[in-house]
This record gives structure tokens, sequence and C-alpha cells, in this order.
């Protein structure tokens, strides 16, 4: 509220107002909640009182400051409210006040049923007119209390106006209420109290005969020329934007490590669940472990992105719901939404990104999966800060944390179903896909169509529907990526398009009559050799195949050279006792998947442009308007785009609600 402030001062002032509230010996406690209450009754709204004395504004709104205090803390909020009156303007709502308090007013205002105003004026004021008033009903001069020494009953008033009307013999006539109960009926209606008081304030004004009359003339000021609209950053003073921004992440982060069974949960869930995953799919049918062999890598990826979206979820959706109090109290302070949704996505993909990086330290060492931690660590952040976004915006949906745990398997389960890991594309409903379903619909010979003539479609391309399930771009881009992207497999690929460079060069320089150079040529020769050397490199331990490998990224940096000698590192052990780094690095179930989709993309049966630019499952690129780009990047971008879209969704509905 005062970001200008410099921290010393800011502090400074917070401990007045605590002095001044009472509640300096608190400062170090909780506030609490409804169920666990560290503070009293009266200590919290004293607290609420001086959160907004913090302010310094000039106008403040109590509602009720005093409802369910005790007569001696009543008292104590009235005082403090007093004291903030000063040089402003305060309103206060309050049911049946004693009469100590309601003597500490400067006016009061007092409404009747349907909001007609039946008095303005002093509290001794008020007293007076109806003790008047009732002694006009009753021609009675003997009134309850001594108005000027402030000992009469406040809610005297109340009685004079709910004055029950009654029949000859002296028993209450009771009315039908809108409720369909019987009341007392009231003697004088809300409108003869309201037309009461405008005669008793019209003589008031009669009588006030002015001492001195002024004239004075109104001059109104000509009007300048419309003023240029201003851009929105001029004017805006970045320390105390920076200063907001600070201080929602401050908040939104010591409020989850506060929360001792959510700092318990990010440290142990993941890497428990990491645990019971790897150990389940740590099987081969070779008997003995083996990476190379093992049929449940696939499974294991797709279950590391479930497992992702799953936490990113449940941290995150509740989190909103817990501030609402807060949003609603500061909706009027100028709070940019952006702040505060970047400071909650920032906290929640912290501790999000912790849980990945330990799921994945765990389950890879127990599969055996080296080489590959970042490229996982970037998909399965990904997917669990899609996750996060989805959770906050189900939290600014939802009323309660009930409901929306109870929408997050609707969030989850849809994913895991069109994952594309549980049922294969090939094997679901094709009525699924939104343009197969058009096509089979125009159909002009439905024969042909059930004979399958009008299918140009690979049955390895992902249904319409699926496409908008974020785990089935993770579950893609890792699967391609530990196909392609490992430290072997990476490897013969770079060295492999070096080599069909060199080639195309070649034969662009023969069509015009010349040859390539000498030390292009060698070089051409030296990748060969290199490439032969990495598709059968083995060494005694797997720590020997790394330093083998980074060998031959250094000779492949320096060639050409005269000979390329790399160092045996088998150390004459007994080739059925060595390691490959085929074994080490290569998952032949992860192969085949991939293998597959690039058959179907090259040597795909209609030999059309328009179908040989065919996108499928587990493909290593994509065409994206006649132009191929890598798998990685497309899905990667799919999965950011999806986290804006969705934390723009969740803006609209903080803001709409916020105005509400």
């Amino acid at each position: 509220r005062s970001p200008h402030l410099s921290a010393r001062e800011r502090s400074r002032r917070i401990d007045v107002n605590l002095i001044e509230l009472g509640l300096y010996e608190r400062r170090g406690s909780l506030v609490g909640s409804v169920v666990k209450k560290s503070l009293s009754g009266g200590e919290r709204k004293r607290l609420n009182i001086g959160l907004d004395m913090i302010g310094l504004a000039d106008i403040y709104l109590f509602d009720e400051p005093t409802s369910g205090l005790s007569s001696k803390d009543s008292e104590h909020v009235i005082d403090i409210i007093k004291s903030m009156s000063h040089n402003k303007i305060v309103l206060v709502t309050i049911h049946q006040p004693s009469s100590k308090i309601f003597q500490t007013f400067n006016k009061v205002v007092l409404l009747d049923k349907g909001g007609r105003l039946v008095f303005f004026g002093t509290p001794t004021e008020a007293l007076n007119y109806f003790a008047q008033a009732e002694n006009q009903q009753q021609h009675n001069v003997d009134v309850e209390g001594c108005a000027a020494c402030g000992s009469t009953r406040p809610e005297y008033i109340f009685d004079v106006l709910e004055t029950p009307l009654r029949d000859m013999s002296g028993d209450i006539i009771y009315e039908e209420n809108a409720r369909g109960q019987f009341v007392p009926a009231r003697r004088f209606s809300p409108e003869f109290w309201r037309d009461k008081y405008e005669s008793y304030r019209l003589l008031q004004d009669v009588r006030q005969v002015p001492l001195k009359r002024e004239t004075t003339t109104r001059t109104t000021a000509p009007l300048g020329p419309h003023p240029a609209r201003r851009r929105w950053w001029i004017g805006v003073r970045w320390r105390d934007e920076w200063t907001q921004f600070k201080t929602l992440l401050h908040r939104a982060f010591f409020s989850k490590m506060r929360n001792r069974v959510n700092v318990i949960t990010t440290l142990f869930e993941a890497p428990l669940l990491s645990a019971l995953i790897a150990l389940v799919l740590r099987y081969s049918e070779k008997g003995d472990y083996d990476f190379a062999g093992s049929y449940h890598i696939p499974i294991y990826l797709f279950l590391g992105v479930t497992v992702a979206m799953f936490l990113g979820l449940t941290n995150s959706a509740d989190d909103i719901i817990r501030d609402r109090v807060v949003l609603q109290r500061e909706r009027n302070l100028k709070i940019r939404l952006p702040y505060y949704i970047a400071a909650k996505m920032g906290t929640l993909c912290l501790f999000a990104l912790v849980q990945c990086v330990l799921f994945l330290l765990i389950g890879d060492y127990i599969l055996q999966i080296r080489g590959m931690f970042w490229i996982y660590l970037w998909y399965t952040s990904l997917t669990t800060f899609a996750g996060v976004a989805l959770g906050l915006l189900i939290s600014s949906l939802v009323a309660d944390a009930k409901t929306a745990v109870n929408i997050v398997p609707l969030i989850l389960i849809p994913q895991i179903i069109m994952g594309g890991a549980l049922i294969k594309y090939e094997d679901m409903n094709r009525n699924l896909d939104f343009v197969y379903t058009v096509r089979k619909w125009v159909a002009n010979h439905p024969a042909d169509a059930k004979s399958g003539k009008d299918e140009a479609r690979s049955k390895l391309q992902v249904p319409l529907i699926c496409q908008f399930m974020p785990m089935r771009w993770s579950y893609e881009g890792l699967v391609v990526a530990q196909a392609k992207m490992n430290p072997l497999t990476g490897r013969q690929e770079h060295i492999q398009a070096a080599i069909q460079a060199l080639a195309d060069r070649e034969e662009s320089l023969q069509g015009i009559g010349l040859t390539l150079k000498p030390e292009e040529r060698d070089r051409m020769d030296g990748l060969k050799e290199l490439l032969a050397r990495l598709s059968g490199l083995e060494a005694s331990t797997a720590a020997e195949v790394d330093i083998a490998l980074h060998e031959i990224d250094d000779i492949e940096a320096r060639l050409p050279l005269p000979e390329i000698e790399v160092p045996d590192h088998t150390h004459g052990v007994e080739p059925e006792k060595r390691v490959t780094a085929e074994q080490l690095y290569v998952n032949q179930k992860i192969t085949d998947l991939v293998s597959k989709a690039e058959m179907e993309q090259t040597d795909y049966r209609n030999e059309e442009r328009k179908q040989r630019e065919l996108n499928v499952f587990f493909g290593a690129y994509r065409f994206i308007f006649h132009h191929k780009t890598s798998v990685h990047l497309v899905n990667s971008l799919v999965l950011v785009g999806f986290s804006m879209l969705v934390l723009g969704m969740l803006h609209l509905s903080l803001r709409k609600e916020l105005e509400r």
C-alpha cells in the first residue's frame, strides 16, 4: 500500500500502528484461520482495522466492526476508529451500541426499513428527537434516562420506531410478513417516520436566520483543448511497480513455506512416486535388467509427464481460493493482476521444478537412463507448468477447495486416456478425429469409403481432439528425444549430417566440373571413420564409454587429422564382459516407435506432395506450412502457448470476479 516508503520507514509505521492497536506483543504471531485460531476475535478485528490504517486513506468504511465482541473489546475497537477520524471521514455501521459507544460518534445516520432516512444529527439530538416523538405519541413527559448525561439506552430509539400497534383491549396486533411469518404490526410505518423527519428538518432550516448573506459568484474556467492521449508507461513509477511485484512474490513464497505439509509433500511425494514407478518397471526380457532391452521405458516416460501434470494441478488447485479474501480486500489498491499471477506462477513453478528434479534423479538412476536428464527436465517442467496454470484457473472458478479437488480428475484422466501411451492412436476410435469424420461424411462413394479408398490419412496421425491434450505433446517429445538425442545417437546424427552436407557439396561441385578440396575430402573420410567407430564403441565400464565419447568429440572438432587414433578403453576385458555404447544409451522399444513413424513419413504409399508432408505421432520432424521443423521446437512452443493461453483465461477470470 505504500511502495514509495523505504523498508525502514515501512517497518517503523507498522510498529507504531501495532502499538496503537495494542497488538505489538503479538507481532510475531500468525493470524491463523477460522478453524485454527491464533488471535482472539477482538485482536482480529483490531488487526483488520490496522490493515486499513496503514494505507493513510481519507475515507474509511467499517461494516459492523464490533459484532461478536465483548463490551470492552467493542469499546477498544471504537476508540481506535475514533482516533483515525482526525481530518478524515469515517463511516461505521453498528447494531445495538452501548451508551458509551453511541456517544462516541460525531453524527448518527438512522435508516429504517427499506433504507428510509429517519434521522441525521448528533447522538444527543437523536435521543432528544425520539424522546419528543414518544412524548407526542403518549402525551408523557417522562423520558428514560438523561440524554444530556449520555446514560440513555440507544435501543430506546428502536423501541420508539417500532412501537407496536394495539387493539382497543391493549393486545398487540400481528400481521403476516413476506415470509409468511406473523410479526407485531408497527403503529407507524417507515414512511411516516421519513416524512416526520423531513418536516422536522424543514422546520429547523426555517428557524435558522442567516447573520450575513454573502453572494458568491461561480466562475467556470474555460475548457482547454483536449489533452493528447498519453502512453501507458509515461508517469509509471517503476520502483513502486517493482516493490509491488516483489511484495506479491515474497507473500506467495512464504505462504507456501509456512505450510509444513506442503513442504514435506514437495520433498517426499515426487521421490516416492518415482521410486515406486521405476522399481515396478525395472524389467527386461533378458532376465538381468539392462536399459537397451527394457520394454517399459516408454511407459516410464508417460508416467513421468503424468506425475508432473498431477503435481502441478494439486499444488495450485486451491491457491487462489485461499487468497480470495485478500484479493477482494485489495481490489481497490491498484494491485496489478499480472504481477499477482506471475508471483503465483513463479512460486508454484519453483516448487514443481524441485519435484521434477527429484523425480528424474531417482527414476533415471533406477532404470539406468544416462545422459538425458536435461531434456527430460525440460519437457516435465513444461508439463508441470501447464498443470500449475490449469490448477490456478480451476481455483479462480470455484468457491471451495473440495470442488477444486473433484475437478482435478476431470482434467487429468482425459489426458491419460488420450495421451498416446495407454491407448495407441492406431487402435483408437477414428471417429474421434474430426477431419476423418467430415471426410467420411462427405464421401460420394460409400462403398469406397468402406473399402478404405478414401482413407488418405495415416493411422499414426493424432486425432484432432487429442491435439488439445498437453501430455500428448510432452510424451511425444520425450520419446523422440530419447531416440534421437541420447549421447550415442545424437553424435551419430550430428556426424551423419556433416557427412551429408559434404556429400551434397561434392555433388553440386561436380555439376560444374569441380571437386572437393583435399582437406574437405580428408574431413569426410575422417567423419566416416568416426561414425564407424561410434557404431562399435565399447569399453570395460560405463564411465570408460563416456570418456571415449568425449575423445571422439575432440577428434571430430580437430578434423582433418593425418591419422585417427581412438584410445582403447577395454583394458583387456573379455568381449562378453565389455560394455557397448548401444547397450547404455539406445533402448530398442523407443527406437522401434520412432523408426515406425519415420517409415510412415518417408515411405508413405501416396506419392502426392500433400500426402508426403505427413505429420505422425513420434515423427522426428513436422511440416508447418510446408516447412520442415523439429518436433522439439513445435512441441515446446505448443506447451508454452497452452500455458500462456490458460494464464490469459485466468487473468480474465480474476478481473471479472474482482469487478463483481
